[in-house]
């Protein structure tokens, strides 16, 4: 069994890189970049409204691909039940009057978490290759 390289903590000692886990700003950096300034009103209405422009659509690139494109049976083909939850969680927080940008914070570690266990690979596509 390969083992970790303490002086290459990224590196398994058979030169394999690994994934290390992807951030928020990486996934999604539009809503990263909207939390960070604050949350308006048409932000809220996305977020609790808009399945494709919300923070799990941008993640899948504002496809509608984890809602089956908007079709329920292909949800099991080409979508991701969980990923629909997280965005009904969001749009549950953003309605909310009251709601700030840090409520969300819980979510979005547990939103994440589940992104890097089963959907790194879609956000690894786009992103700039670094050797």
């Amino acid at each position: 069994m390969d083992m970790l390289r303490l002086d290459h903590p990224d590196k398994l000692e058979g030169g394999f890189k690994l994934k290390q886990a992807l951030t928020f700003e990486e996934v999604c950096p539009v809503w990263s970049e909207k939390l960070r300034r604050g949350l308006d009103l048409q932000d809220k209405y996305i977020l609790a409204r808009d399945s494709k422009y919300c923070l799990v659509g941008e993640a899948w690139g504002f496809s509608g691909r984890h809602a089956g494109y908007y079709i329920a049976p292909l949800i099991f083909l080409v979508g991701c039940w969980s990923c629909l939850k997280y965005g009904k969680k969001f749009g549950k927080i953003a309605k909310n009057r009251h709601s700030i940008s840090d409520d969300f914070l819980p979510l979005i570690s547990e939103f994440l978490e589940h992104w890097n266990r089963v959907h790194q690979n879609i956000t690894r596509k786009y992103l700039p290759k670094v050797d």
